[in-house]
């Protein structure tokens, strides 16, 4: 259905991801909606991160357009975002380190930007043809061993999130085979019952013509015996 609200433009009454119908156009696949024309519930990534959220790994739902259509932003689905993660002191630590590690040339030392990661050295030095010293400057292999030790801890930091999840999955295992376990006994159990009982009742039935017969016998001498009276 399309509606002409737009300036000669149709616009598609587009179908939203909670059922709402919203004015919008089809484009390559998703909806597309002016500034300030997008429904609520849809926001851009830097909405998201001032609101201490990410996308969450969801794909963009539509696409929002300004400056006739000359810039454009991907709109996600706010039930969808996630909390984003809080970065560990130790994080932290080794993107310093690392991005100080960058701005160290390798034969004049500390610079004010970053150095190329070819040869490790800054613009003016390469710009010079300067032949880096063999291993580095004292200061360049200073910084580079900083960068190792806190990727050192990040990775020792990462190997405690796996064990701790790993411990994690076999808890829950552990859970699992134990309820099953559970389950089999309750089960072998039910079975030994059934199977018991079937055997009282098979001897129920092995005595009853026995009792059946001797009731009859009665019942027969009871007989001769008012008839004898009689």
């Amino acid at each position: 259905m399309t509606a002409d609200i737009s300036g000669g433009r149709g616009v598609e009454w587009v179908q939203l991801w909670d059922g709402r119908r919203w004015p919008g156009r089809i484009r390559n696949g998703l909806p597309e909606f002016g500034f300030g024309q997008a429904p609520s519930g849809l926001s851009t990534r830097r909405q998201l991160r001032e609101r201490g959220l990410s996308r969450g790994g969801q794909e963009p739902f539509a696409r929002l357009t300004w400056k006739r259509e000359q810039r454009f932003a991907w709109l996600y689905v706010d039930e969808r975002a996630r909390a984003r993660r809080t970065p560990s002191e130790k994080q932290l630590a080794a993107v310093n380190n690392a991005l100080a590690a960058r701005k160290v040339c390798a034969e004049c030392g500390p610079v004010d930007h970053f150095v190329r990661t070819t040869d490790h050295l800054c613009g003016d030095c390469h710009a010079a043809g300067v032949t880096p010293t063999a291993g580095g400057t004292d200061g360049w292999r200073t910084v580079q061993a900083w960068q190792s030790e806190a990727t050192e801890d990040e990775s020792d930091e990462a190997q405690q999130d796996e064990a701790s999840a790993a411990g994690d999955r076999a808890a829950e295992a552990l859970a699992r085979a134990t309820a099953r376990v559970d389950h089999a006994e309750r089960t072998r159990a039910g079975a030994e019952l059934a199977e018991q009982l079937a055997h009282w009742h098979a001897d129920d039935h092995a005595d009853r013509p026995a009792a059946e017969q001797a009731h009859t016998d009665d019942q027969h001498d009871g007989s001769w015996i008012e008839r004898g009276v009689a």
